[in-house]
């Protein structure tokens, strides 16, 4: 009898300290799991915030008034890719600061022009009095010099004259600056950050005749820009600076070169998955039936 209650005691320690083992093992797993997915998150202002949507990799939207994307990558080598730009140089600034708080002001950083709107390079005179260069094609230097203008006072027929004063008052008054490394769209680009690599494509005519797209291989990250729609969008927007028929073709184009994308991020809303290119190929053919 002593024999079997001295079994039990054992076989109840035993079983005592296997439970405790799985409790501290299922401890150490939710806090690396809850440490791996503390991703920040930041509001600058009511319109400008920062969202970490991948390890490194952070989304910015500035809504001025509509809400447009750029992205800002932290590559292997600790270099900085920054695609697009808020609407504004100041709010370009904000975001600036806080790299530099954050990571240092030696932090080198890279700039890519997807095209030659307000929402694609609004910022680009704030990045340049900071001596970082600014990646665009010779044709988004062209349009700037001669459809920016005519754009701009397209886009100010969208805005209420009393609700949208700020922005009516900004863009009347909005003066642009070009990129400062000009290439030849229709020459693929392939930029080196030690053994990574940052490839800018030209797949024809699209939103504007000039939106490109940019392609980080090793993080299977496609920034689409204006020419791929978010999964909510079911309109086209302002198509003027563009080419309706051509689009679909473009990105069919993008879709058969980047099929391995993971995570696509369009000018405009919610990044998504590599379905955003077909989304907007059918928000294309349903909007030209209309």
């Amino acid at each position: 009898m002593l024999k079997y209650c001295s079994i039990m005691k054992k076989s109840k320690k035993s079983l005592i300290y296997l439970i405790l083992l799985v409790l501290f093992f299922f401890l150490i797993t939710c806090s690396c799991e809850m440490e791996g997915n503390n991703f920040v998150e930041i509001d600058f202002t009511d319109e400008l915030c920062l969202q970490e949507i991948s390890k490194n990799t952070f989304l910015i939207t500035h809504s001025y008034p509509w809400p447009g994307n750029s992205l800002l990558i932290r590559m292997d080598n600790s270099d900085f890719i920054w695609i697009d730009t808020p609407y504004t140089p100041e709010a370009t600034s904000c975001v600036l600061d806080w790299l530099y708080n954050t990571y240092g002001t030696e932090t080198k950083i890279t700039e890519i022009n997807t095209g030659f709107h307000i929402d694609n390079l609004g910022g680009n005179s704030e990045l340049i009095k900071n001596s970082i260069p600014v990646y665009g094609s010779q044709l988004t230097c062209e349009l700037l010099r001669t459809r920016s203008k005519e754009t701009m006072s397209e886009i100010q027929k969208w805005l209420d004259p009393l609700e949208d004063k700020k922005y009516l008052d900004k863009y009347a008054s909005f003066e642009f600056a070009e990129p400062t490394h000009i290439f030849d769209i229709n020459d693929e680009q392939i930029l080196n950050f030690g053994k990574e690599t940052v490839e800018i494509y030209y797949p024809g005519p699209t939103h504007t005749y000039d939106n490109i797209v940019v392609y980080m291989p090793s993080k299977k990250i496609l920034f689409g820009g204006c020419m791929i729609l978010s999964s909510d969008t079911e309109k086209l927007g302002f198509t003027k600076d563009g080419n309706v028929e051509e689009w679909p073709s473009s990105l069919g184009r993008v879709m058969g070169k980047y099929k391995n994308a993971e995570i696509v991020v369009p000018g405009h809303g919610n990044p998504g998955d590599i379905s955003l290119i077909e989304h907007t190929i059918t928000v294309i053919n349903e909007n030209k039936n209309n």
